[in-house]
């Protein structure tokens, strides 16, 4: 007697209708899967790519392209030019350039003081020279060392920038505050300390006029407060 089939068990090589769709259904899932990891990842490939062209491109630029620099010779010195409108010193450079116009600009004797005052002539503008020689008559301190025969010796302590910035005619300017004290003494008598602050405008300039790239444009001298 012949014995029937029975149903198909769980050793059966052949899997149940079910189990083919749940299989086929995980390979579409795991191929999707790939495809967008795939996908995102051929995305940033070529983002790099692309940022790594334009990087490329602006050094391949600026190697064509190199800036232009010009340079003249002032003094025997080369030296490089600047656009009068950009800065082209730094703060402490410019407040130093003022400090250093104030001390050489008030050190007068009696017996040189006309070649002392001509040797400063370069450190202004034709304004600026006119305002320093007011502040010397305004204040009978050129009377004084003329008439008295004395000597004049300035202190100047550390600048304040107040302004910076383009003037109307395009050129960068500075407006820094100095407290300084004048002192005249003569062969028999001195004269006490006077205190002042001087407010002095510093624009730039053509080297080959100024050789320092800065000169004084006004010089006033206030009353401290």
């Amino acid at each position: 007697m012949k014995k029937r089939p029975g149903p198909a068990g769980a050793g059966n090589s052949v899997p149940a209708p079910y189990q083919a769709a749940f299989l086929l259904h995980q390979q579409n899932q795991l191929g999707a899967s790939v495809a967008r990891s795939a996908l995102k990842l051929n995305i940033m490939l070529s983002a790099a790519l692309l940022i790594s062209l334009i990087v490329i491109l602006g050094l391949s630029w600026k190697v064509a392209h190199p800036p232009v620099k010009y340079f003249a010779t002032v003094n025997g010195r080369v030296v490089e030019i600047f656009p009068t409108d950009q800065p082209a010193y730094s703060q402490d450079e410019v407040t130093e350039f003022g400090a250093a116009t104030i001390r050489k600009a008030f050190t007068l004797d009696f017996v040189h003081y006309k070649q002392q005052m001509n040797a400063v002539s370069d450190r202004f503008s034709r304004e600026g020279y006119i305002s320093y020689y007011n502040a010397l008559t305004a204040s009978n301190v050129l009377s004084s060392i003329t008439g008295k025969k004395m000597n004049l010796s300035p202190s100047v302590e550390p600048g304040v920038v107040r302004t910076k910035g383009l003037l109307d005619n395009g050129v960068y300017a500075w407006e820094i505050q100095y407290p300084v004290s004048l002192r005249l003494e003569g062969q028999t008598n001195s004269l006490p300390a006077q205190r002042f602050i001087f407010s002095v405008f510093i624009q730039r300039a053509d080297v080959t006029d100024k050789p320092d790239g800065l000169e004084v444009t006004q010089l006033v001298t206030l009353e401290p407060q």
